[in-house]
């Protein structure tokens, strides 16, 4: 087994450590009913085997518009910096030899929590790379101190965290504004009275994953709720 795939079952029992409301998972799986079958299957792999790429785009995801109508967003930054920079796109090491000028001259100033994102990279990939994690052969999502090596830097946290492990090819959910909503939604319908966060938004995710299938995997039901959800929130009243 590579090192960048867990088994399905550790990852399972990893992430369900707390209960969610059994009528809450049920009235989403029956929500679930109401998405084009053919969504199921829209999401395309990410960054697999391009660390350098799949931790900018974690980073800079945040509060980000990915794409526009108008060819703006994350998504063509994204593809200019590979172009630009193809080895810092794969090698932490190329990476931190580069400056946060050089990420904002394609990236943007974004920031986080008070800082800059490029900061933010910058610092992750060298928390990486003292750890002798270069490429994405070297890193194991599941491992406690290369997860620390990204939860410890200020201004980033556990969605993006995740979002990072779902860009390298690992199973899971990034339960951003438009998840969370997609669950609220479901659970004020319901009346289940559960004010949702993005950890429950987490569980109810992969557990209808669990019980359903439906999606080759989580990552695929992930997307299939967050295009869902977008549209509902942008569809003419």
């Amino acid at each position: 087994m590579e090192p960048n795939e867990p088994t399905a079952s550790a990852q399972y029992t990893a992430q369900h450590h707390e209960k969610v409301p059994e009528a809450l998972i049920e009235a989403f799986i029956n929500d679930l009913q109401n998405i084009p079958k053919e969504r199921f299957e829209v999401y395309q792999k990410g960054w697999e085997s391009h660390l350098g790429m799949a931790l900018i785009d974690a980073v800079y995801s945040k509060q980000t518009q990915y794409k526009t109508t108008r060819g703006k967003g994350l998504l063509p930054r994204l593809l200019t910096f590979r172009e630009q920079h193809p080895d810092a796109g794969d090698n932490l090491r190329q990476l931190v030899a580069l400056s946060e000028e050089d990420l904002r001259l394609i990236l943007g100033n974004g920031v986080t929590n008070g800082r800059s994102k490029a900061s933010a990279v910058l610092e992750a990939a060298g928390n990486l790379t003292t750890l002798n994690v270069f490429t994405a052969q070297y890193y194991d999502h599941h491992q406690p101190s290369h997860r620390r090596a990204y939860l410890n830097v200020h201004g980033l946290g556990p969605v993006t965290h995740n979002y990072f492990g779902m860009l390298l090819g690992y199973p899971d959910t990034k339960p951003d504004v438009w998840i969370i909503r997609a669950v609220q939604r479901v659970a004020t319908e319901a009346n289940v009275g559960s004010t949702v966060n993005a950890k429950i938004a987490r569980r109810v995710l992969t557990e209808a994953h669990h019980r359903t299938g439906q999606g080759k995997t989580v990552t695929h039901m992930d997307h299939a709720v967050w295009l869902s959800e977008r549209d509902r929130d942008t569809a003419p009243v």
